[in-house]
């Protein structure tokens, strides 16, 4: 299999699957317009806890040619290196008493920590795994009637497509 923006989500999605605590991973975004649909695709059994997997905003595939170009219209002689930059969105519930903040902190850390671990996931074709970082964290509101905290988290894969 080519390597492919959609093996890249698999892939995110088992690794984060093995974070402990971490709650209902989806490989896309999934749309919550009201309190059901919340609690189908974002409770964990006790609050929400889920986290979603999608392209970033900006710069989703990043191409860049690499030397072992071999000319114009040789099919398979792009020597073309793709980037695709993903984002990891958490959504937590809020405790305010149980200093859930603190709790949705570690967890965000914890992902990150897990995903860094690895030299890369296992993506066929991967060349190189960007870090992950965390790159929002703070509140909000969800689905128009949930205030939740919230984080996301960017990492990319480069690897060879064309």
């Amino acid at each position: 299999m080519a390597f492919n923006l959609n093996e890249c989500r698999t892939a995110l999605a088992v690794a984060l699957a093995a974070v402990p605590g971490i709650g209902r991973v989806h490989e896309y975004r999934r749309i919550v317009r009201d309190e059901n649909s919340a609690r189908v695709h974002l409770f964990d059994g006790t609050r929400i806890n889920g986290w979603m997997i999608a392209p970033s905003a900006s710069n989703t595939a990043v191409n860049t040619r690499h030397p072992g170009f071999t000319g114009i219209g040789v099919q398979g002689g792009g020597q073309v290196m793709t980037t695709f930059q993903l984002q990891i969105e958490g959504y937590y519930g809020l405790d305010d008493p149980g200093a859930s903040e603190k709790a949705f902190g570690d967890l965000a850390d914890a992902v990150i920590l897990h995903l860094n671990r690895y030299g890369s996931l296992a993506i066929s074709g991967v060349v190189h795994q960007l870090p992950a970082d965390i790159e929002q964290f703070g509140y909000a509101m969800f689905a128009n009637f949930y205030l939740v905290h919230y984080a996301r988290i960017g990492i990319g894969f480069s690897g060879k497509t064309v």
